[in-house]
């Protein structure tokens, strides 16, 4: 499967040295550099239907601004995460949803935004995941360092590697797959939707 075209500036030539440094499958954020990242936006606006993650911690009042390059019309973001730190209640994944959709770009005009936020006693067993991951359209799997907050700002480094093989990608998918029951078990806190347009509200 081709890697999908994602818009980088060149190390070669650059006056200002980026705040990613690219390699073929991997990319890595060099805090040192006093940069914004910006890698993790982009790989956003690639997805032409579906945007899913799978986060370890949110933050309500950060994670909305990832978003901001998504200009598909039409895009479905399911968001599994637990309910820990900043998502320590209820109302906070209500907050975050509303973020989330209503700073979408304007060019997106229809979108289903589920959350899926899992109680904070899952972490200690093995029921969640360690890592986070973003997959594109079903198709293009990554494997992302930092929570979805660090990629708005940071001041650790990290990197974010692209699985181009098929045989990663299918284990990833399986292994990812085997966790959804979950989020209709007694493991999820909680479920939010929301949708643009609201309902014609």
């Amino acid at each position: 499967m081709a890697k999908p075209m994602i818009n980088i500036p060149s190390t070669a030539n650059a006056v200002t040295p980026p705040a990613f440094e690219y390699g073929e499958d991997y990319a890595f954020y060099d805090a040192r550099m006093k940069r914004p990242p910006d890698y993790y936006q982009k790989i956003l606006a690639t997805a032409t239907k579906t945007i899913q993650i799978w986060e370890t911690h949110s933050n309500p009042e950060v994670d909305w601004k990832v978003f901001s390059e998504v200009k598909c019309p039409q895009v479905d973001i399911t968001i599994l995460t637990i309910c820990d730190k900043n998502l320590s209640d209820e109302s906070a994944v209500r907050l975050l949803a509303d973020n989330i959709v209503n700073n979408l770009n304007n060019a997106v005009k229809a979108c289903v935004l589920t959350i899926f936020a899992f109680h904070r006693s899952c972490i200690y067993n093995d029921l969640t995941w360690h890592d986070r991951f973003l997959v594109i359209d079903d198709t293009d799997y990554y494997l992302v360092g930092p929570s979805m907050n660090n990629q708005v700002g940071s001041d650790t480094s990290f990197g974010i590697h692209y699985l181009s093989k098929t045989s990663d990608r299918d284990l990833l998918k399986k292994k990812l797959d085997s966790f959804l029951p979950l989020t209709g078990s007694s493991k999820l806190r909680i479920k939010v939707t929301r949708k643009r347009p609201s309902n014609g509200k």
